[in-house]
């Protein structure tokens, strides 16, 4: 496992969308190393390597590691995630500190994979799924049920359309509160159905659950798994408020 590092970033592009939902790609000053679903501490304030670490927030990579740019996805909760809304602008410099975490895929490989999603716990799987995209790791199948809102926070609608071309097996569901604009694939109107959706495929082989999105959604699906007996092994999460 990469041992963390402190660099500085430069925010070379920022995307807003709905109800402030950002996405920023930054560039490292140096190469950094990561695996798909680790995550960063980032800082605004100037880190001082005599003082401590600065206040910092941590969020997932959502891209495939190995690139020339890291892309977070980040959505107003609080006094430092609005204060990243209001003071980032393109050039603006920050410090990142990374990797960190042990939610990754491997040991998946060749096994029925499924995906759970709300809101911006989808980042770690844009960087499973890019990452695959590019590799030749087969797995028997995999599934992703992403939750959101407001269909204006779809904001990885062309990557789901490319991954079925790229990559074997691949399927995708998208499920929304409000629809509000036309898009251009199926979409099912309503909340993640935990039931149906553990239902549906705790008939696969031996299926292993990632979980990442908001506390409450990650409880009920565990809860829901537990009760049907999937084993605590086959269940992964990432929690975040």
């Amino acid at each position: 496992m990469s041992v963390p590092r402190k660099v500085k970033a430069v925010v070379a592009d920022l995307k807003k969308y709905r109800d402030d939902v950002t996405l920023y790609r930054l560039k490292p000053e140096l190469p950094v190393k990561f695996r798909p679903g680790q995550f960063l501490h980032l800082a605004l304030d100037n880190y001082d390597p005599s003082y401590n670490w600065p206040e910092s927030r941590v969020f997932s990579m959502a891209d495939a590691p190995n690139k020339e740019f890291i892309d977070i996805l980040v959505s107003p909760k609080g006094n430092f995630t609005n204060r990243m809304i209001s003071e980032i602008s393109i050039g603006r410099q920050v410090w990142l500190k990374l990797p960190y975490g042990t939610f990754n895929f491997r040991g998946s490989a060749g096994k029925d994979v499924v995906l759970i999603a709300g809101g911006t716990g989808i980042s770690p799987f844009i960087s499973f799924l890019e990452d695959l995209a590019e590799s030749t790791d087969e797995y028997r199948s995999i599934s992703l049920f992403y939750g959101v809102r407001n269909s204006d926070l779809i904001i990885f609608e062309e990557n789901f359309k490319r991954y079925v071309q790229e990559i074997n097996s691949f399927q995708y569901k998208v499920y929304c509160e409000k629809i509000n604009n036309k898009l251009s694939f199926s979409i099912e109107q309503g909340i993640l159905p935990i039931k149906g959706l553990v239902d549906q495929t705790i008939s696969f082989t031996n299926p292993v659950y990632y979980l990442s999105g908001p506390k409450s959604m990650i409880e009920c699906f565990e809860k829901e798994l537990k009760d049907k007996a999937i084993p605590e092994e086959r269940i992964f999460y990432d929690k975040w408020e």
